[in-house]
């Protein structure tokens, strides 16, 4: 079995998962379902799906990740994050709004309590650092949805926790 790197890619409002074997000639495995990659001069690849005679001109950048596809004879913009970095995009974005409404805030993904940065009492501002979760080897920063003073801490350090769970309740000030 061949190993393989996961991309999320993002088409307009759609996102799809892409997994490249590490095959010669590379496979991309595209939402289930099975692509044929050929590099062709000035940093593009032909794209077609397995067994079909229909291509797609793929542009890339300089670093082999493509930034705009030919679909149809229509050109369209491609955004193209590794599944690791897409996931930490979405634990940062997350922990900038607290992965929550009000003064819950959750965790934005599975991970493990790396520390907690408050205790039950403290005064709190908007922003403010609480808790740090480790997730796909990335540390991620959880903040303070608004001022308020910390009402519970609903986690500990070194506790592994699931997508969603509580961490920290504020009192909104």
């Amino acid at each position: 079995m061949s190993a393989s790197r996961e991309f999320v890619v993002r088409v307009g409002e759609r996102e799809l998962v892409a997994r490249v074997t590490a095959s010669d000639p590379p496979v991309v495995i595209v939402d289930g379902v099975a692509h044929e990659v050929t590099a062709i001069a000035g940093g593009r690849s032909h794209v077609r799906v397995q067994g079909e005679t229909a291509q797609r001109i793929v542009n890339l950048d300089g670093q082999g990740l493509p930034t705009s596809a030919a679909i149809g004879g229509v050109a369209v913009a491609l955004d193209v994050r590794t599944a690791q970095a897409a996931a930490r995009d979405a634990a940062l974005a997350a922990g900038r709004t607290g992965g929550a409404g009000g003064g819950l805030v959750k965790a934005p993904m599975p991970g493990r309590v790396v520390r907690v940065l408050v205790s039950a009492g403290q005064s709190v501002e908007r922003g403010t650092p609480l808790v740090i979760v480790e997730a796909m080897k990335m540390e991620n920063e959880l903040l303070a949805t608004t001022a308020g003073v910390v009402k519970a801490v609903h986690v500990g350090e070194g506790v592994a926790v699931d997508a969603g769970q509580a961490l920290v309740e504020l009192d909104p000030s």
